[in-house]
């Protein structure tokens, strides 16, 4: 018997998507994939519908099953091909305040090489320069159009939308109605929930990055275990302390500027986040 996925979380890049999806995995009812990121719905079509159903061979005994793909809020389209794939399943999202996001999305091409090591404060207009060559600094902190495809495709009240902010500061209230959205137990303790996964770094050896990033692409399809094991077992963030390099932040200019391009789209994002 095919085992399909009952819900699909869709987003954002950069928004606290890979530690909501180490919660979900640590719930005893709840399947999630290895590789976290499948991202079938946009990348990988040309592989078959029984490529992706594959990863959920192990599936059948669990009550929720999911996967959670950081670009599919970013493609309004993927919400039709989700529905007719998968049928009426739950979709979870989570956003970021755009400035935030900005930045740990400039640590991620730093720490990708895709941006030269930079420290200190970043000016507007830096900004614009890191923008022209990569517009998917500004882009991805839109999710209006995104949601709303996805809540029209399913249903308002079958989509859920938190915050970053609210994951940090509001765990327990956020796990809490996640249970109940997805309506598996809710007296689940997620141990480590505290915790920042994947948190952004600007490296301190690029070496050793380069090497990081060479065994994940290596690994991630072929045995994803092995990056479930490390992070379970402290390896990943014993690195990102070792590797971490000297802060870079966003200053006053080029908040404003992030906020003149993105302001209004995050003005309608919270009025329909799930916790504020």
């Amino acid at each position: 018997m095919t085992v399909k996925p009952n819900f699909v979380g869709i987003g954002g890049q950069k928004c606290a998507s890979t530690w909501l999806s180490e919660c979900l995995r640590s719930h005893p009812n709840v399947f999630m994939s290895s590789p976290k990121e499948l991202r079938y719905f946009v990348d990988h079509e040309k592989k078959g519908i029984a490529w992706y159903l594959s990863f959920f061979d192990n599936a059948g005994g669990y009550q929720c099953r999911g996967e959670f793909a950081s670009n599919y809020i970013y493609f309004p389209e993927s919400a039709a091909k989700i529905r007719e794939a998968l049928g009426e399943v739950k979709i979870i999202a989570v956003v970021r305040e755009p400035a935030g996001r900005v930045l740990s999305h400039i640590k991620h091409l730093i720490r990708d090489g895709d941006l030269p090591p930079m420290e200190g404060v970043i000016d507007e207009s830096k900004l614009k320069q890191i923008v022209d060559k990569h517009p998917k600094v500004i882009s991805n902190s839109f999710y209006f159009e995104g949601l709303a495809s996805y809540r029209s495709a399913f249903g308002a009240s079958s989509v859920y939308v938190v915050s970053q902010a609210a994951c940090e500061k509001k765990t327990s209230e956020v796990l809490s109605k996640l249970w109940r959205f997805l309506g598996v137990s809710s007296d689940v303790i997620v141990g480590d929930a505290e915790n920042v996964v994947s948190a952004g770094v600007n490296p301190r050896f690029y070496c050793l990055e380069k090497l990081r990033r060479k065994i994940f692409s290596s690994v991630k399809y072929s045995a994803p275990w092995l990056i479930n094991a490390s992070k379970k077992i402290g390896v990943s963030s014993a690195y990102r302390k070792v590797n971490q390099g000297r802060s870079i932040d966003l200053d006053q200019s080029s908040i404003d500027f992030v906020y003149a391009k993105c302001g209004r789209d995050w003005e309608k994002t919270q009025s329909i986040l799930d916790v504020n």
